[in-house]
């Protein structure tokens, strides 16, 4: 992974020299031992030391970003290229956060003209995943595809590469498959894929196992607790299933501090449970990450309204509509908040709207890439959690 210009010799003339030098070493100590959260103390030292420094706040976003602390990562090398707008690793550093934090659209603005030309092979690869994920994340397959058509070219015997490939093009899976399987037959990425077959099948105990195959070779691959999780909620048997399942969206957490989808979970099995402080905290925490994630609006304002507070709950259901219009869930909500608040021309006029939807069985549409997250679902008072 790329560092920035060396930070004594930035701060020399600003900061006491000897005090610079010794955390400097000790930030780069770290970083070159990868010992990230070292290295984020001895940053986070330096920029309070000399906030105006662009290589600073960059070197404290690198060593967020390979921490797993994505928002973070992307508020520092924001302050970098306020302070310097030329620091164009810096900017696609910034680029690379906003794809994994969902912001597909700023993310594309950055990535897309630096996958054309890339400063080494390993961030082209980065670039080039994160490029094609922000592409899946609108919609927009026709750009994903020509992504990995140049990924594919580029790297043609990478794993992770094969295996988005192989999700992205339903009618090459085949092909890509078998390609994995030659180039990679002992593969974590093969179980991850056969696991991920597994689950769009519902045979939710086998991609149990396969998940845990995968865990069991990398330990701290991102996002396969949550799979697990999910696939547990979704297919096991056991009476302790749920709490089977919050455990591995806790575990992702501590992995992936910024996974918006893990909150959410966590949030909703405390809202079915009537748990509704924590069940408030985990869902801000997923529309705080991911402000456009329309589940998340919907199961926060339900529990605002499970609290009495609908006025607080009107927000949230405005934003989820507008970020799904078709979903009737929201329509739903909103039209009892209205109710609620004696607004009876917006309540009628919501649920106008939601019994079109309901007729015309538009339901829930789920997202198209990217996994997916247990649904909101209409719940009259009488139904709502105790």
């Amino acid at each position: 992974m790329l560092a920035f210009e060396s930070i004594p010799r930035s701060l020399a003339a600003k900061v006491n020299q000897s005090e610079i030098e010794t955390t400097s070493k000790q930030a780069q100590e770290a970083m070159a031992a990868k010992d990230w959260a070292v290295a984020v103390k001895s940053l986070e030292k330096l920029a309070g030391l000399a906030p105006g420094v662009s290589e600073v706040q960059a070197n404290l976003g690198l060593a967020y970003y390979s921490d797993s602390r994505i928002l973070e990562a992307s508020k520092a090398f924001e302050r970098a290229l306020k302070l310097n707008p030329k620091m164009t690793q810096a900017e696609t550093m910034l680029g690379l956060c906003y794809a994994e934090l969902g912001r597909n659209q700023q993310a594309i603005v950055i990535l897309a003209s630096a996958f054309r030309h890339p400063s080494d092979k390993q961030m082209g690869r980065l670039i080039g995943l994160d490029l094609q994920r922000a592409y899946e994340g609108l919609q927009q397959q026709d750009k994903a595809m020509a992504v990995a058509d140049e990924l594919l070219k580029r790297y043609p015997n990478d794993p992770e590469i094969l295996f988005h490939s192989s999700r992205l093009y339903a009618d090459r899976a085949y092909e890509l498959m078998t390609q994995l399987m030659r180039v990679a037959p002992s593969s974590v990425w093969l179980h991850y894929a056969t696991a991920e077959v597994h689950a769009s099948l519902q045979r939710y105990d086998l991609a149990i196992g396969e998940y845990r195959n995968v865990l069991a070779m990398e330990p701290r691959m991102p996002g396969i607790h949550f799979r697990l999780g999910r696939a547990i909620l979704q297919g096991s048997k056991e009476t302790n299933a749920v709490e089977q399942a919050l455990h591995e969206f806790e575990l992702e957490l501590n992995l992936s501090p910024d996974n918006s989808d893990a909150e959410y979970e966590i949030g909703e099995i405390y809202r079915q449970r009537g748990e509704f402080e924590p069940a408030l905290a985990h869902f801000s925490k997923a529309v705080q990450h991911h402000p456009d994630f329309a589940q998340a609006r919907i199961g926060l304002a339900s529990t605002l309204i499970s609290q009495g507070r609908s006025r607080e709950a009107l927000g949230h259901l405005l934003e989820a509509v507008r970020i799904e219009p078709q979903n009737e869930v929201a329509h739903f909500r909103l039209a009892s908040v209205y109710k609620v608040l004696g607004d009876a021309a917006n309540q009628q006029k919501e649920m106008a709207f939601f019994q079109k939807l309901h007729s015309a069985g538009a339901g829930n549409v789920l997202p198209l890439s990217g996994p997916s997250v247990t649904q909101q679902i209409i719940e009259t008072e009488s139904h709502m959690p105790p």
